[in-house]
């Protein structure tokens, strides 16, 4: 049958989402017929669907599923394909095609088995007005969680937190955040034994030049601390009612309490390793896990239905030993500092630690869950880097599926959508349980049309840069542009150029040039610093080209601003410049140069 007509979407709709449902196939189907049909939508909900299905007959569309969430998905499913949209970014929905559609009768689109409960993003910046186009497009990919900071959320006003609540959205309060349950200006005085003791000294958390809380702790074994953070999270759950869990997640950094009663629970003659950038401090697993165990026991007496998120991160990455994951507790995993040359199950002499790690917190898991805390726009910073997952993450995911986690999470950052929006639709296709050889030749025609072919050439040979650095390769520009020729990017800007120049009114394809172009200046920039060729003035000049292209969605500014200072402070210094002047780093990054090359 042919649809020559937008319908009439039977039904009045008490549930805010199924409302939403109801004003999104409306205008989806408006824009693309432009005038009225004669055939309707209805909505069902049916408890045995695993996931949203849509089916057609006698001139009525149902879209059914468990709830009102999945039968949104079920809508922009149904107009993804069927009606030719492609929702590729925040605010910005593509349309390919107009006119009639023809439809079969029967099962339109079958539910299908969601292989992971927990879909989403890590979002590191405060909400702002373009926040509700990014919760419209994380249900238009059905993505359902986004971790933020707590200082973000209580920054988020009522109509923010139902825009996201209504599109089934949950938003996981506390990321990095001892510092917000227990904040020094409010305790160090009158409780300095509830932080850390280095050398001999109760340290005071306060933020350092760069801003970060590196390496400053509390002293977790503390019992009155320990019973101060649950008051404190019951009393934020009381303000935040709809919140359905909150994080106990360590500063970013080390530092853990060397006072006598924590110094039990670690040898310090056991570091970390090499693989997770924790070779120069002693393994605290036991001391988090302890506090995590206790500070869930307690958080369940006020409040069982709650769930409490930890990490796994650098020294403290594997489960300590008799640790179990109960029904409360969800452990997000970093796999930080990756490889992203393999595949995390893959022979690699990185990945394969992360993923012995990931498959302990698999095993371990008595009723709660395994998230993979993911970067598939880069480590540290988001310097728009080439990092090409959009088809090894369907790869990743059936691995993961077959492994028992239960969801990913990855940081992004919206200004950079054009250089990692293809990672991201990729990640949201595969955590659904789409396929690899049906999900990216669809995504590729979306997007470039009959140039299908040639942009994934130019995608294969982005990915032949990082792959030609060497074995193995973490994103970060020392690693990349110290083990690269500039030859390969001269010619990523002549296959963006051929791109560009068949749909020279693409946004995408402009952009995708002008992402080459940066990648190829701030080589050769590099090469000329380390030839004794370049500094501060040609190093303003790269950040001033790269500030002129505001109006696109390339770079994430701020943190350029952020990271070129870093190298201007290296060059007045005298000191080597490897990556953002932090001394523990930068020693990782002097055993990167022969690691990553397999030596």
């Amino acid at each position: 049958m042919l649809l020559t007509g937008y319908p009439v979407v039977k039904g009045t709709f008490e549930d805010p989402t199924l409302r939403l449902a109801a004003d999104e196939i409306s205008a989806l189907c408006r824009k693309r017929f432009q005038r009225a049909g004669s055939w309707s939508v209805v909505f069902e909900k049916d408890g045995a669907l695993p996931s949203f299905e849509v089916r057609f007959k006698e001139s009525v569309l149902t879209v059914a599923g468990p709830d009102a969430v999945e039968i949104l998905y079920g809508v922009y499913d149904f107009a993804e394909k069927i009606l030719g949209y492609f929702f590729y970014e925040p605010g910005r929905d593509l349309l390919n095609g107009s006119g009639d559609v023809e439809i079969s009768e029967g099962v339109v689109i079958p539910a299908r088995k969601v292989p992971f409960k927990v879909r989403g993003f890590i979002q590191e910046y405060p909400f702002n007005e373009d926040s509700p186009l990014l919760a419209d497009w994380m249900a238009k990919n059905k993505l359902n969680f986004l971790n933020v900071w707590m200082k973000y959320y209580d920054g988020l006003d009522a109509r923010g937190r139902e825009a996201f609540r209504i599109r089934g959205v949950e938003i996981q309060s506390g990321h990095h955040n001892f510092d917000y349950w227990i904040p020094a200006q409010k305790y160090y005085k009158e409780h300095p034994e509830f932080f850390a003791e280095v050398n001999g000294t109760r340290i005071k958390p306060e933020k350092d030049e760069n801003a970060l809380l590196l390496g400053k702790q509390l002293c977790t074994t503390n019992k009155e601390l320990r019973k101060e953070i649950v008051k404190n999270m019951v009393e934020y759950i009381g303000k935040n009612p709809e919140l359905k869990s909150v994080g106990l997640t360590p500063n970013d950094g080390f530092g853990w309490c060397e006072c006598e009663e924590c110094s039990k629970f670690y040898d310090k003659s056991k570091h970390g390793e090499l693989y997770s950038l924790s070779s120069h401090v002693y393994i605290a697993d036991r001391i988090y896990h302890n506090m995590v165990q206790d500070v869930a026991g307690q958080l369940a007496q006020y409040r069982p239905d709650l769930d409490l998120y930890f990490c796994a991160y650098i020294n403290y990455c594997r489960p300590s030993e008799g640790f179990k994951l109960t029904p409360n507790l969800t452990v997000m995993m970093a796999p930080y500092w990756r490889c992203i040359n393999h595949r995390i199950d893959e022979k690699c002499p990185i990945n394969s630690r992360y993923a012995a790690d990931i498959k302990a917190w698999c095993d371990c898991k008595e009723g709660g869950k395994v998230v993979i805390y993911e970067y598939f726009m880069g480590v540290n910073f988001y310097l728009s880097l080439p990092q090409i997952f959009h088809r090894t993450i369907f790869q990743e995911c059936a691995y993961y599926e077959s492994i028992g986690v239960d969801g990913i999470a990855t940081q992004f950052h919206p200004p950079h959508w054009s250089v990692y929006g293809l990672n991201f639709i990729a990640m949201a296709k595969a955590l659904r349980g789409e396929k690899e050889e049906e999900a990216v030749p669809q995504m590729m025609k979306a997007l470039f049309g009959d140039d299908a072919a040639e942009a994934e050439a130019f995608y294969e040979h982005m990915r032949h840069i990082t792959t030609s650095a060497g074995p193995c390769h973490v994103t970060y520009p020392y690693a990349l542009f110290s083990r690269t020729e500039l030859g390969p990017y001269a010619k990523a800007v002549e296959l963006a150029e051929a791109l560009k120049a068949k749909a020279p009114l693409c946004k995408l394809r402009r952009e995708l040039r002008i992402w080459t172009e940066y990648l190829y200046r701030y080589k050769a920039l590099f090469d000329a610093f380390h030839a004794g060729c370049a500094g501060i003035p040609e190093i303003d000049h790269l950040l001033s080209w790269i500030h002129s292209h505001r109006d696109t969605h390339v770079f994430v500014h701020n943190r350029f601003d952020v990271y070129f200072e870093a190298w201007r402070t290296a060059i007045r210094k005298g000191k080597e410049y490897l990556h953002f002047n932090l001394d523990w780093e930068d020693d990782y990054i002097r055993q990167h140069r022969n690691f990553l090359n397999g030596k």
